[in-house]
């Protein structure tokens, strides 16, 4: 454990970025005297992880005011559907861009790169970090993901209303491709570690707040939660911080996009229904709604959208019981190690927590073998691969199959058309013969979430999904006992709150890949 913890403190003292810097955008007054206006300014918060449940329990006992305040005045909905893997770089993705992983590309947490033969993971833990190369993952996470990972063949609500001379800022978003270059500093050791030669660049918003790596203008000389005790400006009170400036300053942006990621944590390490760590968070959030004249002013001149990114389950209190050994389930496989470099195996494992992709690696015909070999533990909801146009799902629990593709005369709730043959008990759908209608159970937008997670890879992969109260077990896989987990495809994963004040304008069966469309009708 000690030595974990020393492993933890050397790499983000490495991370860290000294001393304040003004790359984080020029001023917004500046920017908008040549920049349209919008009717009013929307500002969207991201409260890692935040679900109905956490919102009605605590509301009942009136611990969030400023969240009970904006339901009251607007609309709230407790089944916001995320993408496939449920994991917050995927969902971010999607919702910045309105494309499911097909289109951005950005598979999971952890996926296999085929034309470099690696593993990417943007810091599922230390230890598989430091296995798979630390420079390698730190420049994943700091510049790849952004600039080259997601696709150049979608674009962000930033581009766009950048584009359209709105202005815009990003406040500790993993996602915030825009338009505008910034510098990252980054401290000497690092950078001649890393040995870039050159200046480490972004591209963002007009105004992008990312921990001390990218600071704005409106922070000069201020005292921030920014140090290595307080995750280098990774924390929720470093994101309320730059926000109130901004507001206070007169320099907030046509659209505001701030995370607040703490409780995400605190779920994963208590439960997924903490009421103590999500109350800090709305906590938080106040302080932002208390930067104005008053919370009525607020609403008079914004339009606030506060919502979760994704769920989390509630894992068993038996780590035996809990993990799913893929290692075990492919032993007859060689497993091809956590290294910069994949250079042998027969598969390769992208473990993202309570889903996982498995990779052949030299031979793609054995998709339905690795899919059967999984059906040996009960543990797992079902297997998934794609096979030309056709998505195969096999489970545990039936002796047959279910299949499925885009297209046909069947229609679910979103509009989206499919054609299927098989147990559609496996995927939970219920059917309805008379006017071809489907709909979900358990598992909401399955089959789309399900194609395009698999789409999304440039090498064929199968796909497994834990049950409920379980998790994949891997090398370097963290391991949540009787805590909270998601990565997932049941609704105890995928479904988040959202709750949006300031508008009229309603948001009809709300999914995270329809939010971006959502947003952007307030600046037409």
């Amino acid at each position: 454990m000690f030595l974990r913890i020393f492993i933890v403190i050397i790499i983000l003292f490495l991370t860290a970025c000294q001393g304040g810097n003004d790359q984080g955008g020029a001023s917004i007054q500046q920017l908008e005297k040549d920049k349209i206006k919008p009717d009013k300014k929307v500002v969207l918060v991201m409260i890692d992880s935040m679900m109905g449940s956490l919102i009605d329990n605590s509301k009942e006992k009136g611990k969030i005011p400023a969240i009970e305040f904006l339901i009251e005045n607007g609309q709230y909905h407790k089944d916001l559907v995320a993408p496939f893997p449920s994991m917050s770089v995927v969902i971010e993705s999607t919702l910045m861009t309105g494309e499911m992983p097909d289109a951005h590309q950005v598979p999971g947490l952890v996926w296999y790169k085929p034309d470099e033969n690696r593993i990417v993971d943007y810091g599922s833990t230390i230890e598989k970090m430091v296995k798979l190369g630390m420079k390698q993952s730190l420049i994943d996470s700091l510049y790849h993901l952004n600039n080259s990972h997601l696709s150049p063949q979608v674009t962000t609500i930033h581009e766009i209303l950048q584009q359209k001379n709105y202005s815009t800022g990003s406040v500790n978003f993993l996602l915030y491709r825009g338009l505008k270059t910034h510098d990252m500093t980054l401290p000497v050791l690092l950078d001649q570690w890393l040995n870039l030669n050159e200046t480490l660049q972004t591209k963002g918003p007009d105004l992008l707040a990312f921990g001390s790596a990218v600071k704005p203008k409106v922070m000069e000389g201020k005292d921030v939660p920014d140090t290595f005790l307080s995750k280098f400006g990774l924390n929720d009170e470093y994101s309320v911080t730059v926000v109130s400036e901004m507001i206070k300053q007169g320099e907030q942006p046509d659209f505001l996009a701030v995370f607040l990621p703490n409780f995400d944590k605190e779920a994963h390490n208590h439960s997924p229904h903490y009421r103590v760590g999500f109350e800090k968070a709305e906590a938080f959030f106040q302080e932002i709604l208390n930067s104005y004249e008053s919370w009525d002013k607020a609403l008079e001149e914004n339009i606030f959208i506060i919502f979760g990114d994704h769920g989390q389950d509630k894992l068993l209190d038996d780590e035996l019981a809990m993990s799913i050994p893929l290692h075990d389930i492919y032993q007859e496989y060689s497993v091809a190690p956590l290294t910069d470099n994949v250079l042998q195996g027969d598969i390769v494992i992208a473990n993202n927590h309570r889903m996982s992709y498995i990779y052949p690696l030299q031979n793609t015909s054995l998709l339905p073998t690795l899919a059967e070999t999984a059906m040996i533990d009960k543990r797992i909801e079902f297997a998934s691969w794609k096979d030309e146009e056709w998505v195969y799902v096999l489970s545990p629990d039936y002796n047959d199959a279910f299949r499925f593709k885009s297209g046909g005369p069947w229609v679910d709730r979103y509009d989206q058309t499919w054609e299927w043959e098989g147990n559609e008990q496996i995927v939970g759908l219920e059917i309805d013969e008379n006017d071809t209608r489907l709909s979900y159970t358990d598992f909401p937008d399955v089959l789309n979430q399900l194609i395009t997670a698999l789409e999304s890879n440039h090498h064929p992969a199968v796909a497994l999904v834990a049950k409920p109260g379980h998790t994949f077990q891997s090398e370097g896989a963290p391991l949540h006992v009787d805590g909270g987990e998601h990565g997932g495809l049941h609704k105890n994963d995928t479904l988040g709150a959202i709750v949006i004040a300031g508008t009229e304008k309603p948001f009809e069966n709300p999914r995270m890949v329809d939010l971006k469309d959502y947003i952007l009708q307030f600046f037409e």
